[in-house]
């Protein structure tokens, strides 16, 4: 038993219902550190129901609907107990997530699934969830590839290392699918196996990723930047349409604001900006860490100046977007749609503007981003300064948007592999 924790019920009387009753929850205590917690019940009384269930008349008869009922509650605090005994340490988060698991799901993975894309909804982070989604999708279709008598229901110790490459098998040989999308859809698994394996629900026994067991695949992306003579062509042209030169502004905006995401510029408050300094947390850090996130500070150039005077929706209030392709009253879901409209609108009329003047890439909103880092990195030759201005965890995850060493250098590195031929006078 925890003694370090108790529980009890007990009829929350600070908020009343509209039918005139109290909500009865369980009341969890952890006595170091000293916190206590309310969960819900789907139970309810007033004050007279309350006391004839738990303090009957003297003479200590009782209905049987009501000696029942008591059992009943006897039970809800019971297994509110059992769940309190098993989290060693003890764990509020741990024992909520344990206490309204629905009997015989907490194996499912499928069901864990669900429970963390809704966890991501509620944070707003849409992206993520539909990422889920699409990984939790493709299982169930492997399922029913395989006719599994009930596709939808996935036991964690289904899945081995025999199960994840058959899995991966199937969807490059059947769905023609690539190794990157087999490890875009196997990396959420492996976070909700990691999620099990912290709550306790499967032991360090059964986990089948790692070295020894199954390695997700990963393939080498391709670098998304263009040179500094694209970036010249670019700057200097003429779009052909409104639509293009829309997208190029917006485009060039991202470059000049150290490589700013289509998010994060949907994200931009005036209150982001003082004296010509821009400073923004990156939406994504945000969500990610919780301690020590580090604001990203732009000097704004007089170009970047311009474009925020010509596209945005002229408001002074502080907390107002800049320019005003979302707004506070939308849903997350709304905001999301906003964001993606904006960043596949960028992406479709630069192509057609980069193909109008023969750059030749397949070049999107993305790229702003890669071609910022690439051109910081050459230039002042540092990773750390580049992982800085990105806003970047580590130099590892930096070195993926460096497009790496331009063919004039490449030449001049294997000309001096090569020095070693010169004769020695």
């Amino acid at each position: 038993m925890n003694d370090d924790v108790t529980v009890k019920l007990f009829l929350d009387k600070r908020r009343v219902k509209e039918n005139g009753k109290f909500p009865l929850k369980i009341c969890v205590y952890q006595k170091y550190p000293k916190k206590q917690k309310y969960f819900p019940t789907k139970y309810e009384f007033t004050d007279n129901e309350y006391n004839g269930v738990f303090f009957p008349n003297k003479d200590g008869k009782a209905k049987n609907a009501i000696s029942r009922l008591r059992d009943e509650l006897g039970l809800v605090k019971k297994n509110a107990r059992e769940v309190a005994d098993k989290i060693v340490p003890f764990n509020f988060d741990l024992f909520e997530k344990k206490l309204y698991s629905k009997k015989g799901k907490e194996s499912d993975v499928f069901y864990q699934y669900d429970l963390y894309i809704e966890k991501l909804k509620q944070e707003d982070a849409i992206k993520t969830a539909s990422n889920y989604e699409c990984s939790k999708n493709a299982f169930i279709k492997f399922q029913e590839y395989k006719k599994i008598s009930e596709p939808h229901l996935l036991d964690y110790r289904t899945v081995n290392v025999q199960f994840l490459n058959e899995f991966e098998k199937y969807y490059l040989d059947v769905k023609f699918g690539s190794i990157s999308t087999v490890g875009s859809y196997t990396r959420p698994l492996r976070a909700i196996f990691n999620i099990a394996l912290e709550s306790h629900v499967i032991t360090e026994s059964i986990y089948p990723f790692g070295k020894g067991k199954y390695i997700i695949p990963s393939s080498s992306k391709v670098k998304k930047a263009i040179t500094k003579e694209q970036l010249n062509i670019l700057y200097y042209a003429t779009p052909l349409t409104k639509q293009q030169e829309i997208a190029k502004d917006y485009w060039f905006f991202s470059y000049m604001c150290n490589g700013m995401n289509g998010k994060d510029i949907c994200l931009l408050r005036n209150e982001n900006i003082t004296n010509g300094i821009l400073r923004f947390n990156r939406a994504k850090t945000i969500r990610s860490k919780r301690t020590q996130i580090r604001s990203i500070a732009i000097n704004l150039t007089e170009e970047a100046k311009e474009i925020i005077q010509k596209y945005s929706v002229q408001s002074t209030a502080a907390r107002d977007y800049i320019f005003g392709k979302i707004s506070d009253n939308m849903t997350a879901e709304q905001k999301r749609s906003a964001i993606d409209a904006f960043n596949k609108f960028i992406s479709q009329h630069m192509k057609k503007f980069a193909a109008s003047v023969g750059v030749d890439s397949d070049i999107s909103a993305l790229w702003a981003r890669h071609s910022f880092a690439t051109t910081i990195i050459r230039a002042r030759g540092s990773m750390a300064e580049a992982m800085q201005c990105l806003g970047h965890s580590s130099i590892k995850v930096t070195e993926g948007y460096y497009a790496g060493f331009t063919s004039e250098t490449m030449n001049d590195i294997s000309k001096i592999t090569m020095d070693f031929k010169e004769k020695i006078k």
